[in-house]
């Protein structure tokens, strides 16, 4: 295949305007809020984005950069404006000249500011509320783990490149970087907060058994190093992990994934008084389900991986989304246990149980429906602590013209207890419901949000340049009309 000489650039200003009702602002159980504070409020968000993509003959790019500006009632101290950005890198054109063997690389990164997170947080959920999103873990915040309202830096990078030892073979590669660091509290609640560095290399080995089998192998290494917020010491522990996989695509319409195997955490060191937990071993697993009405559909289409498709999802950031084609629709079930580090509980390794059940669909050609819930159950042996957090999510989504138009509640459910002495046990729980109707429009002459949004503009595959799917929506099984002006 011939390179292109051709380049092109994509870029979509997009706008988003919201009303939210929240419950508790705070985060916070409301009888330890401090004199003054509020736990109701409403909220005006206004969310500006710039969304770029790049098509160049060696090296693709995309880059989404935002900002949250939110306006309280009740809680004027609030007012707040949050950063979002993400982009990422695809080398493997550039890399393939070197071997076509090289069958990807690519460097991602994030970055974002916000002055709170959800539970099972932003990369997960995305745009469409806390109990939406798959179970995958990409930094702690994922976890289900919730603290009180704080400042937050959160920072992801990394890179991943694949290499076809056969025609059936793949072996992948991945480092990433994240750091998570914490800032004022607000509400009147001062928790023990510890800022979490992390390092994580995975390397894995899938194969292609049959059509419609694959099995593979996965080894994970992850070292993190936590310190005190606010002082109360500092640690750090190293964990190894080994499972095997087995992906089954039982028809074109369903497909599961399931994974087992163990994870070997090294002795921690710490200074945090009375904490000292030597090596431990323990089992850990994954397991997948989804089936969707319109996977041919989507092939049919088009709809090719597009530039924007594996930015992580950003909280307040117009994400990918649009409206499905009328009948069409998607479910999935997934479970994770493991061990990633706490950051709110105790310094330290907290063992980790999640559980995410997503459904979607088209109800008309203009109306799409959404409803998600996720569970999340973690504990740790010292300090002896443990918390479950609960998320549900149902939305609709109404395309009005050119404008986009959500309605989304979100009820969280969070409760911890750690043992403060060997006959006292402490409880922090607290609920919050959220009741938000935004309003979404995109800068640029494409159907968006019937092509799916961010998702909608395909990467170029060959030197004939991006193609874009046809106005008509996801699954809708027509194929793609328009191609974009070359440079």
């Amino acid at each position: 295949m011939g390179t292109s000489v051709f380049a092109q650039t994509i870029i979509i200003p997009t706008l988003s305007v919201s009303e939210t009702y929240d419950s508790n602002v705070f985060y916070t159980p409301k009888t330890l809020l401090g004199p003054g504070f509020k736990a109701e409020d409403f909220l005006t968000t206004v969310t500006p984005q710039i969304n770029m993509a790049h098509a160049g003959s060696q090296i693709n790019g995309s880059l989404s950069v935002g900002a949250s500006i939110a306006k309280y009632v009740n809680n004027p101290s609030l007012d707040y404006t949050g950063i979002n950005t993400a982009g990422q890198l695809d080398l493997k054109r550039w890399a393939s000249s070197f071997s076509p063997r090289i069958s990807s690389l690519s460097v991602r990164g994030t970055y974002q500011f916000t002055p709170s997170l959800s539970g099972f947080g932003a990369t997960t959920g995305g745009g469409l509320g806390t109990g939406y999103g798959a179970t995958g873990i990409s930094s702690p915040i994922d976890t289900g783990l919730i603290t009180n309202r704080v400042s937050m830096h959160n920072m992801n990078v990394g890179i991943t490149g694949g290499y076809d030892l056969s025609r059936n073979t793949l072996l992948t590669a991945s480092y990433s970087y994240s750091r998570l660091t914490f800032g004022n509290q607000s509400g009147g609640v001062n928790n023990q907060l510890f800022g979490t560095d992390g390092h994580t290399t995975t390397t894995a080995l899938a194969t292609r058994v049959s059509p419609t089998d694959t099995v593979g192998t996965t080894a994970t290494m992850s070292h993190y190093v936590q310190e005190g917020a606010s002082g109360g010491g500092s640690g750090s522990f190293t964990t190894i992990s080994g499972m095997a996989t087995w992906g089954k695509l039982w028809t074109q319409k369903l497909s599961s994934s399931i994974g087992g195997g163990g994870i070997f955490t090294l002795p921690i060191e710490s200074t945090v008084p009375g904490q000292s937990i030597k090596s431990q071993f323990a089992p850990t697993g994954t397991v997948s389900m989804t089936y969707s009405s319109f996977s041919e559909g989507l092939r049919a289409a088009g709809s090719a991986p597009g530039p924007f498709d594996n930015l992580p999802r950003l909280a307040g950031s117009l994400a990918s989304g649009g409206v499905i084609a009328p009948g069409a629709f998607t479910t999935s079930m997934s479970y994770n246990f493991s061990i990633f580090p706490s950051y709110a509980l105790g310094v330290g390794p907290m063992k980790t149980h999640i559980i995410g059940v997503n459904a979607s669909g088209g109800i008309t050609s203009k109306l799409t429906a959404q409803a998600g819930l996720n569970y999340s159950h973690g504990s740790m042996s010292t300090p002896v602590s443990s918390f479950d957090t609960l998320g549900a999510t149902a939305g609709a989504s109404y395309l009005l013209g050119p404008v986009l138009v959500n309605l989304t509640y979100n009820w969280l459910y969070f409760s911890n207890s750690f043992v403060q002495t060997a006959q006292a046990q402490s409880e922090y729980a607290f609920s919050k419901k959220m009741v938000m109707l935004s309003l979404s429009y995109a800068f640029t002459s494409q159907s968006f949000f019937r092509m799916g949004g961010l998702g909608s503009f395909a990467s170029p595959s060959s030197s004939e340049g991006i193609t874009v799917p046809s106005d008509a929506g996801a699954g809708s099984g027509t194929s793609g009309a328009g191609v974009l002006k070359k440079e």
